[in-house]
């Protein structure tokens, strides 16, 4: 069971359930589906890890956004910045903090390492943290984007450019070096850039790190109410575009509900005692709450999903 679980988890996404004894937003399941969570920190712990937890979220309907963070000194121990958030704002207009908080809420923003950039992201004309693309049926919708890879990147299992004796899951992974510190570089070579919709690739093209801007198009195929979003991994990843099919809300994937469910089940198993006795009892109810909320959805999604 170990090996199996040990292979899962190298794929992305995956259904291994992680042991949920550790530290972090272990709760995002419950504190997303109470309305209470508005994004999923992402480019600085394993990467596999970070986003098949975001994309299980997505397939389940909640507009989950994710930002950049840098953990620093305390986890992350190399230098602040390591993992980033890139905010769209109008052309323009003044630099406003409480503008920027306003765009990064409403997930028009991309995450990144700072040496993979996607400075434009549209399906259908719609931007991330704009506007849903709306169909009336299944067809398919055209994703632009503009990316651009620099030059020269640090040679590290950070940026993707090594993958450790560990194995690919800890690819991104700023925490762990996994690997000798080194100040070499990796000088330019091909990304990946991969479309993905409900935390799986349909498209994607090889593109030249060389620091220059290059414009890509995609004829993507949508046959229900999905999530669409740009990434190359581990270094890059835009929010999602909604596209909704038929008005119908995003339910991609029962698989997906079902890990949300039984990552809060087995938190609770391994939690519930170290919560203080008088919170118990409503701790037990907002996560009975939120399982309930997963087993509905899980029941809404195509079956087979």
């Amino acid at each position: 069971m170990t090996a199996s679980i040990n292979q899962a988890a190298e794929r992305l996404p995956n259904l291994a359930i992680p042991e949920m004894n550790g530290v972090g937003a272990l709760e995002i399941c419950v504190t997303v589906s109470e309305g209470v969570c508005d994004f999923i920190s992402a480019m600085d712990t394993a990467r596999i890890q970070e986003w098949n937890t975001w994309y299980h979220i997505l397939n389940c309907g909640f507009p989950l956004k994710v930002s950049g963070e840098t953990d620093f000194p305390c986890m992350s121990s190399r230098r602040v910045g390591q993992g980033r958030v890139y905010v769209n704002l109008p052309p323009g207009q003044p630099l406003d903090f409480a503008a920027w908080c306003e765009a990064l809420a409403a997930g028009r923003s991309y995450v990144s390492d700072g040496y993979a950039h996607a400075v434009a992201c549209d399906v259908n004309g719609m931007r991330p943290g704009t506007e849903d693309v709306e169909l009336d049926a299944p067809g398919k919708v055209t994703l632009k984007t503009r990316v651009t890879f620099a030059a020269a990147q640090p040679n590290t299992v950070a940026q993707g450019a090594i993958v450790p004796a560990t194995g690919r899951r800890h690819v991104g992974d700023t925490v762990v070096l996994h690997a000798d510190r080194s100040e070499a570089l990796q000088l330019g070579g091909v990304r990946l850039v991969e479309v993905v919709v409900n935390g799986k690739v349909v498209a994607s093209q090889e593109v030249v790190a060389d620091g220059q801007i290059h414009d890509l198009a995609f004829e993507v195929p949508v046959d229900r109410s999905s999530w669409v979003a740009v990434r190359q991994f581990p270094q890059l990843h835009t929010n999602p575009v909604n596209v909704i099919v038929g008005g119908q809300p995003i339910r991609a994937s029962r698989q997906s509900a079902q890990w949300c469910r039984e990552t809060i089940e087995l938190l609770w198993k391994n939690r519930q005692q170290r919560i203080s006795a008088p919170e118990r009892e409503e701790a037990s109810r907002t996560f009975q709450r939120a399982i309930a909320r997963y087993r509905k959805i899980a029941a809404e999604c195509p079956e087979g999903s």
